[in-house]
């Protein structure tokens, strides 16, 4: 195992209380984010060749479930480790999510308090989808809708992602709306997006490049801390946005081994 995993596990675990300041789903998630990114970006500055950071993850989920056996009460001093799985279990690849860990989730529905908690890792997108283009063509910002169960906390999510080879998530982020997240992108972007504006995504195989540009095992070690802070939620939800797509019955192609390569 690399030498920084113990140390950015009981980190983590040091620090999990901060999380127990969220108000909803999205803050938990997010809050949860940024406290995996830090250890993350510790891990890229020390120089470490052995980044493996979807190994991490599956060793630190381990250690948060084998400390976790039920919903804890208000005022228990394991309840942040509680808070800390459900923070986890939203930012997981969706093959995490195996049944045991379901059915654990579903009995500790109605147990939990506050009540939202358990929805946390059960967001799930809308199929609403709009794209950004910079100057050069292969910049580009697509936005997709979110939501939790019952239509709760609709949000959307940015990826910025280069589709030129290599395809490559820059960064990402949550907004309250299409506009904010426009903005945000074309800010980041600078000159280069300045005339840019969101337009509906109708052909899914315009997405077809999303899934080959967040892989959780490829670190270049030039990564942003914004990036860190996504490098597992960004992959979540381009998972839940191909379930949804392919539930809604419009499915998004691979790419052709012989096109990875090229500039989309």
């Amino acid at each position: 195992m690399p030498s920084w995993f113990d140390e950015s596990i009981r980190q983590v675990l040091a620090h999990r209380r901060v999380l127990m300041l969220a108000k909803c789903p999205r803050e938990l998630e997010q809050a949860t984010a940024e406290l995996l990114g830090e250890q993350l970006h510790r891990a890229l500055r020390s120089r470490d060749f052995n980044l493996y950071f979807d190994w991490w993850f599956g060793e630190l989920a381990t250690t948060v479930l084998t400390r976790t056996g039920a919903p804890t009460p208000p005022g228990d001093p394991d309840q942040s480790t509680w808070w800390l799985l459900q923070g986890l279990l939203a930012l997981a690849p969706t093959d995490f999510l195996i049944p045991p860990v379901q059915d654990f989730l579903d009995a500790a529905t109605g147990q939990c308090e506050p009540p939202w908690l358990p929805l946390s890792c059960r967001v799930q997108a809308t199929g609403d989808i709009w794209q950004l283009t910079a100057a050069e063509q292969t910049r580009l910002g697509i936005i997709a809708g979110y939501e939790y169960p019952g239509g709760a906390d609709q949000h959307v999510y940015l990826f910025d992602v280069e589709t030129c080879s290599p395809m490559e998530l820059l960064g990402a982020d949550t907004f309250d709306t299409v506009e904010q997240a426009t903005r945000a992108w074309c800010t980041t972007v600078g000159p280069g997006a300045a005339k840019s504006r969101p337009t509906v995504i109708t052909d899914p195989a315009s997405l077809a490049f999303l899934p080959y540009c967040c892989d959780l095992t490829h670190v270049t070690g030039l990564e942003s801390r914004n990036r860190l802070d996504n490098w597992f939620r960004a992959a979540r939800r381009i998972e839940e946005l191909m379930i949804t797509l392919r539930r809604l019955g419009t499915p998004v192609p691979p790419i052709p081994p012989a096109e990875l390569m090229e500039c989309r």
